[in-house]
């Protein structure tokens, strides 16, 4: 009853609805360029709501967060360049399908399992946040060490390939990750005089070098080894499709992915500093694992984009579950969403549910209604977004660069970032062309501080003893699953090389 109390607050007032829109459409705009992100989308968009009433203000934010992390798979599947870092994993099917001419279908895949991953993300919220906020507030610094653990170990070892090079990729990232002044003891390290380095590098030009510049390099030097005339017949001709792309055969067959990969998303989107920038690459590993046919994910099955694309977007709801029932930002994006807060004077915690119900779920009603209208916007833009694959290389390619110079100077406005995304970009084009997997790189270079961080508050509490570790249940549970993980992949190696 509450929720439909909140629907009609919503419904009722025609100007949310028409700021719902606005919100969508331009999160999606900032979500597939890349460089950009529902952060900065947000970051933009938030001094807009300071005149608004708080549902229309928090409405608003959030249909510019749906649609943000929501619009990265555009670019993923048209140009295999992640717009936002919830949507690495959609590039390795993504593109794959682009470039057998169905990119349509590929994005009308991503965009219908998107909504299906948020309004699964916003039915849970709606019904079990009280109770979910309570479990996640029992997590010490010894349960985010063994969680963090579990994702580094996970993606790195049933990565793409020859395990030790994930591992290796995985290794590479997090020593990246300790350039610049430590988080507890302000120290500073690996910057060797270079006062740039003090911040450490920014995860944005990183991720634009290492997906969008290398691509570039990679396309470039393919044209190099190829005549003029297979040059020209490069630009794959795009297959119309009607609907999402999919048959309802496929579609039923493609929940069985998204239903594990939205529940993956969700709590990953609950335990703060993580969200969809890991959601996205463990509902992927995790579908290519439990998979009958794993050898086609990498090469264009649309389950590949099912599971990165639900679980980044059952991890929006995740991360505003922390947010509302412990006041805790799940995310980066969802720090500026609490600022959308405390402009309106609204405190969230438990205390929220208490004494604004009504707010609630008006929050709740939106969320959802956020989602229904970034459905039909993206699915009217589809034919738009899929003939950017006609532009000749020529032409695309430089526009590319542009937006890649233009992205990584914005992460903050320093003309170092432009160096950073280009040494990253080369680097990315070596371990492509030694087969070095990408996603592990990434995944230990976001996580690293988070596993440092919790690893020195956990030893520091017990005063240098491991023994918490296994004496948490929940720790002790993620350390057998880490554990379980590496035997399992080093007995997949060897039943290889038999």
């Amino acid at each position: 009853m509450l929720l439909l109390e909140g629907f009609k607050n919503v419904l009722s007032q025609p100007v949310t609805l028409l700021l719902i829109l606005i919100g969508d459409v331009a999160g999606l705009i900032f979500g597939a360029i890349p460089g950009l992100s529902a952060f900065t989308a947000l970051a933009i968009m938030l001094p807009l709501t300071f005149a608004m009433q708080p549902v229309m203000g928090i409405s608003f934010l959030m249909s510019v967060y749906v649609g943000g992390v929501s619009g990265g798979f555009i670019s993923a599947i048209l140009l295999g360049i992640p717009g936002t870092p919830s949507s690495i994993a959609t590039c390795f099917d993504g593109h794959e399908l682009a470039k057998r001419g169905e990119a349509y279908r590929a994005m009308g895949v991503a965009l219908l399992f998107s909504f299906i991953g948020g309004i699964f993300s916003a039915v849970i919220m709606s019904t079990l946040a009280p109770l979910i906020g309570q479990v996640a507030l029992r997590f010490s610094p010894y349960e985010y060490t063994t969680v963090i653990l579990l994702a580094l170990t996970t993606v790195s070892a049933l990565a793409e390939g020859s395990m030790v090079k994930g591992l290796l990729s995985c290794l590479l990232g997090v020593s990246l990750s300790f350039v610049g002044i430590d988080r507890l003891s302000a120290y500073t390290r690996y910057t060797f005089g270079y006062s740039s380095l003090r911040s450490g590098f920014a995860i944005v030009p990183l991720l634009i070098g290492l997906f969008a510049v290398s691509q570039v390099l990679t396309n470039a030097s393919k044209r190099n080894s190829t005549t003029i005339e297979e040059a020209e017949h490069q630009i794959v001709a795009q297959k119309k499709m009607r609907g999402f792309g999919i048959s309802i055969k496929e579609f039923f067959s493609a929940l069985k992915t998204s239903i594990p990969a939205s529940i993956i998303g969700l709590v990953v989107g609950i335990l703060p500093g993580i969200g969809g920038n890991i959601a996205n690459l463990m509902a992927y590993t995790f579908a290519k694992k439990t998979s009958k046919t794993p050898e086609e994910f990498g090469h264009g099955t649309i389950h590949g984009i099912v599971a990165p694309e639900s679980a980044n977007n059952a991890s929006v709801g995740g991360a505003l579950i922390i947010l509302l029932t412990l006041g805790i930002p799940g995310d980066n994006a969802t720090s500026m969403i609490m600022a959308g807060f405390q402009i309106h004077g609204i405190a969230p915690g438990p205390l929220l549910f208490s004494s604004g119900n009504t707010l609630v779920y008006a929050i709740f009603a939106a969320f959802i209604i956020a989602n229904i209208i970034m459905l039909v916007s993206a699915y009217f833009g589809l034919p738009l977004f899929s003939k950017i694959l006609s532009l000749r290389t020529e032409i695309l390619l430089p526009i590319v660069i542009a937006f890649c110079f233009v992205g990584s100077f914005s992460s903050n406005n320093r003309v170092f970032e432009i160096g950073v995304m280009v040494a990253f970009g080369i680097l990315g084009f070596i371990m492509k062309r030694y087969k070095y997997p990408l996603a592990p790189m990434v995944v230990g270079f976001i996580l690293a501080p988070m596993l440092e961080e919790n690893l020195r508050r956990s030893l520091m509490r017990s005063k240098g003893s491991f023994e918490p570790f296994v004496t948490s249940p929940i720790a002790v549970t993620f350390l057998v699953i880490t554990v379980a993980v590496l035997l399992f992949t080093v007995y997949s190696e060897f039943k290889k090389k038999d």
